[in-house]
């Protein structure tokens, strides 16, 4: 065991995946925000049409501010959207930015937020009209710019009577403005054959949501650029989500170079894992650190300079992360940076799963719904909600993946951009498992 802790340091040291890790986690900080106003904060320098609402929103838009505080900042950088739900922190988050907005003035501001029913099911018209009136007494407003369901996993769920009855209803009284619609991605079932792009496409056709929250970034961009296309011919708002996958990769690149005691999921899989770092040697001889923190912010001019694209939800938990993603805003990718990202995409893509895809679901012979549970892992890791991501895997229907460390593999051979996904969920089924509870496998 010292001998692969050896072997492990000494790859990190060869191959620069260290310097990998350093360069994905080094940026200067802005630790408060005294020193924040001091460095002379960025202004949004774009805004673009939101489709058929007319409503012209900042492309860096706010999505889950941390704290009362940094949203202030926020929006004193020229940011005028912001997203939210009922079901963040349970609630909270529309309080935070009601007790915010309530000191701006109300009209140059675009608020969405969303319902989420338990079990992803609207009991009734009255039960989502309640579920508005709860969200506009938290948010401190007379009305919401804009509603929207809240993960749509299905097609069943684009078309919810419930919703839109009640939206037609709330339209008329003046406390809702526009309807949209969130998807990750398809949740598993027996009978499921859909995927993003199908649930996106219906609710396109259906012609009675003005705009779609969606994932899209450059590792997969193929999907996500056909319906945004589609949007554009129908004059749909676009708001997007999950814009940067390099933040997967900081946890990888720990791991490889921890040194700590491998576990015997670790174990089974470390040799395979070297071997494709190490295929991708030439990436990481080839890039310094320098141009890892340009990557990252690559991830989201590659995101800025499609015009089909109307807004990006940041999240912002620091000053830092004002002056880093409003800074970006009126920016595009410029040729170097996206030959770093193909050859990013090229020599680690494997690291990393297309969330919405669900080609390797219908493949597992255990039922694992892995479009879910690698969602679950992006919270985990990219957006460091452990707490929370631990408890929707806990809560999560259907089969965890304790199966995974033992499987032959169904997932992997199906998957058409060579992930490892078998590795990626036994090490997601370690790191969202309680401590000392009974798994399911």
């Amino acid at each position: 065991m010292k001998k692969k802790k050896k072997d492990r340091r000494q790859f990190m040291r060869d191959t620069g995946l260290g310097l990998l890790g350093a360069g994905l986690l080094h940026h200067e900080s802005v630790s408060s925000c005294n020193d924040y106003l001091k460095n002379d904060p960025p202004k949004i320098k774009n805004y673009r049409r939101l489709g058929r609402t007319g409503a012209m929103v900042s492309d860096i838009g706010s999505g889950i501010p941390s704290n009362g505080s940094i949203l202030k900042a926020v929006l004193e950088s020229g940011v005028n959207f912001i997203e939210t739900s009922e079901s963040y922190s349970n609630g909270r988050n529309e309080v935070l930015i009601g007790n915010v907005i309530k000191n701006f003035e109300r009209e140059k501001l675009f608020i969405a937020t969303k319902a989420f029913p338990a079990m992803k099911l609207f009991k009734s018209p009255d039960d989502v009209l309640q579920r508005a009136e709860g969200s506009l007494r938290r948010l401190q407003t007379h009305y919401i710019d804009l509603y929207m369901v809240h993960q749509a996993q299905n097609i069943f769920r684009v078309k919810d009577d419930y919703f839109h009855k009640a939206a037609e209803i709330l339209k008329k009284e003046g406390k809702i403005r526009f309807t949209g619609l969130s998807c990750h991605g398809p949740e598993w079932g027996p009978e499921s054959s859909e995927n993003l792009e199908d649930i996106l496409m219906a609710a396109i056709d259906d012609g009675r949501f003005d705009v779609l929250l969606l994932p899209y970034n450059f590792l997969a961009p193929e999907m996500g650029e056909r319906i945004l296309k589609a949007c554009n011919e129908n004059d749909i708002g676009t708001m997007i989500m999950k814009s940067n996958p390099i933040l997967a990769y900081e946890n990888y690149a720990s791991l490889m170079e921890s040194g700590r005691e491998l576990d015997r999921t670790e174990q089974k899989y470390y040799e395979g894992l070297l071997e494709a770092m190490q295929k991708a040697d030439s990436f990481f001889k080839k890039y310094n650190m320098n141009d890892m923190e340009q990557l990252k912010d690559g991830s989201i001019q590659f995101i800025l300079t499609n015009p089909d694209v109307h807004t990006i939800c940041c999240r912002f938990r620091t000053f830092s992360d004002i002056q880093k993603y409003v800074s970006l805003s009126g920016t595009t990718l410029d040729n170097r940076i996206a030959q770093i990202m193909n050859d990013f995409k090229d020599s680690l893509g494997f690291l990393n799963c297309r969330i919405g895809c669900n080609i390797c679901e219908k493949e597992c012979p255990h039922k694992v719904p892995v479009n879910t549970i690698m969602r679950y892992n992006y919270y985990f890791h990219s957006l460091g909600m452990e707490k929370s991501a631990m408890q929707y895997y806990r809560d999560m229907q259907g089969e965890r993946a304790g199966n995974c460390r033992d499987c032959e593999g169904y997932c992997e051979k199906a998957c058409p951009h060579g992930v490892r996904s078998r590795f990626l969920l036994a090490r997601v089924h370690e790191d969202l498992s309680f401590d000392g509870q009974d798994m399911k496998s």
